[in-house]
């Protein structure tokens, strides 16, 4: 039987690091990310990079030396900052990781990303104005969940103009994340039971779900498990699920030309009308503008 694809990239310090895949060895030179670079782009105080994981991709705990922003287009992987915790990140979610940070990742699957090396000079004309980007996070906010996807347009129009659309694009989003980020206070610790609840949620937002079916995953009372939730992520369970269900919806109105009463049954909404003024709601727009100024992007 053939195994199962494995590889493990221990990041070391030096030149070089060692690729384990499918019981051999062979050294390989030490890159800026893993994985296969598909296309790169750079902008003032900005690298983009569009990146392909194979699944089975193990990388040990390492750091980059410049803050990056990674944008999941296809797939998934888990990524771990130590101290047991552990956060999948999805298709459509936008994480921020500071210069420095310490982190390990793993590929269950393929998984295409964009990710964006921020220099220096770009975070220091944010943080003038907030403190907000110094600790790792997603960026969760319906407008950036919009600019990431505009974003991934823009970088594969290829034309000049959109390396100033680029450069404008970045930037509001670092507004965006800074602005969400102040606004949650001081960082808190989060239990490992409630990171399993968010997890669980994550996994789980398209269907149907109960307070006291998440709360059994983690092993708490669902009155505990609400208001822990809201206390650490300063969002009910309720509209936690809301928000995951109309950034995805966000997803597929701009990617897909499923017609939007199959999106609002794909994401849970009981009827078109229900989907149409909680998508209003949250993003501003109706679905079928939002869909008409992305594809004419």
């Amino acid at each position: 039987m053939t195994p199962t694809r494995k590889v493990v990239i221990p990041i070391v310090s030096g030149a070089a690091a060692v690729r384990v895949y499918q019981g051999h060895e062979e050294s390989c030179p030490r890159a800026d990310f893993a994985g296969s670079t598909l296309a790169m782009r750079q902008v003032p105080g900005f690298r983009l990079i569009e990146n392909q994981y194979p699944s089975g991709l193990e990388l040990s705990r390492h750091f980059h030396e410049k803050a990056c922003l990674t944008y999941v287009i296809e797939g998934s992987y888990s990524e771990s900052h130590g101290a047991g915790s552990s956060v999948l990140r999805q298709p459509g979610g936008l994480h921020f990781l500071p210069a420095g940070q310490k982190h390990s990742n793993i590929f269950k699957e393929n998984t295409r990303c964009l990710i964006v090396e921020i220099e220096r000079e770009a975070l220091q004309r944010v943080e003038k104005h907030s403190k907000g980007l110094d600790r790792p996070g997603e960026i969760r906010g319906m407008a950036s969940t919009w600019l990431a996807q505009r974003l991934d347009q823009e970088f594969h129009q290829g034309d000049p103009l959109s390396l100033m659309s680029l450069e404008g694009i970045l930037l509001e989003i670092l507004a965006d994340g800074a602005r969400n980020a102040g606004a949650t206070g001081p960082v808190k610790v989060v239990p490992r039971w409630l990171r399993i609840a968010r997890e669980y949620l994550e996994s789980n937002f398209l269907r149907p779900l109960s307070l006291s079916e998440v709360a059994a995953v983690a092993s708490v009372h669902r009155v505990h498990l609400s208001r822990e939730f809201r206390r650490h992520f300063s969002t009910t369970v309720g509209e936690f699920l809301r928000k995951k269900r109309v950034e995805h919806a966000c997803h597929l109105v701009s990617r897909t030309n499923e017609s939007l009463a199959d999106v609002a049954m794909t994401c849970g909404f009981s009827d078109q009308s229900h989907f149409s003024a909680t998508f209003r709601r949250q993003v501003g727009l109706t679905p079928g503008r939002f869909r008409q100024m992305a594809q004419s992007r």
